[in-house]
């Protein structure tokens, strides 16, 4: 069995978060990295306050019904000029939106040195995707901490179609992603104590028959869904814990 594509693991600061002031309103940030510092002032930044531009980025903001959100994101990546994408919620939290834009920001990193196409779609919050199934949406597990040093596991969303889900996959076959959204809890506290050394020996014995070289000996995404009969059990019984 191959390994699906990996994104490595990272701690998020606070100092990774671009400085957003969005609208109370649903939407989509549309972002685009540039190789160049001079055509920085050439694209609107519409209603958004980037202050991207230490990162050579630029940010606008575009109103979009709550229902179409996810439709009209798997769109507008595919446009000219666009690389990353963030589902925003009216009621989601502007933090939320950070760390998945910061998260995009990284994913892209990875995914062009991979060879791979870098254009991403997320988002801080669960996306809906009702009625759109050729969309699939991927929990990634990600580490952040803040100015007092205590780090946290959360959730940050990625939505790709079914043909990059399987390509990410590299020839693993499809697990139950249901099963995975219903664990996450679980699989958070797993990763959180894998990481501080606190898992209980029964359970990181059997972590460790399976993480061998992956993701870097964390509790990743890509382990989860290429071994989701060991991962899920593993989050329900530290979940019942």
């Amino acid at each position: 069995m191959t390994t699906p594509t990996e994104t490595p693991d990272r701690i998020f600061t606070s100092g990774d978060l671009p400085l957003l002031s969005l609208p109370r309103a649903d939407g989509l940030i549309i972002c685009r990295w540039l190789s160049d510092p001079a055509v920085m002032g050439g694209w609107s930044t519409g209603s958004v306050d980037t202050v991207l531009e230490r990162h050579r980025a630029q940010v606008g903001f575009e109103l979009v019904e709550p229902s179409w959100l996810a439709r009209a994101a798997a769109d507008r990546v595919r446009g000219p000029g666009v690389d990353a994408v963030v589902m925003h919620a009216q009621n989601g939290l502007p933090g939320r939106s950070a760390l998945a834009l910061a998260f995009a920001s990284h994913l892209r990193t990875v995914l062009l040195r991979a060879g791979q196409p870098g254009h991403v779609i997320t988002a801080g919050a669960r996306p809906d995707l009702t009625g759109l199934p050729g969309l699939v949406r991927v929990p990634h597990l990600v580490t952040v901490t803040d100015a007092t040093g205590a780090i946290a596991d959360t959730v940050v969303w990625e939505v790709m179609t079914e043909a990059r889900f399987d390509a990410w996959l590299d020839g693993a076959p499809r697990p139950d992603q249901h099963a995975i959204e219903a664990h996450l809890p679980g699989l958070l506290r797993l990763r959180g104590l894998h990481r501080a050394g606190r898992l209980d020996p029964r359970y990181a014995a059997a972590l460790l028959d399976v993480i061998g070289g992956i993701a870097e000996g964390t509790v990743s995404t890509s382990l989860i869904h290429r071994f989701p009969g060991v991962a899920l059990p593993l989050a329900a019984a530290t979940a019942a814990a």
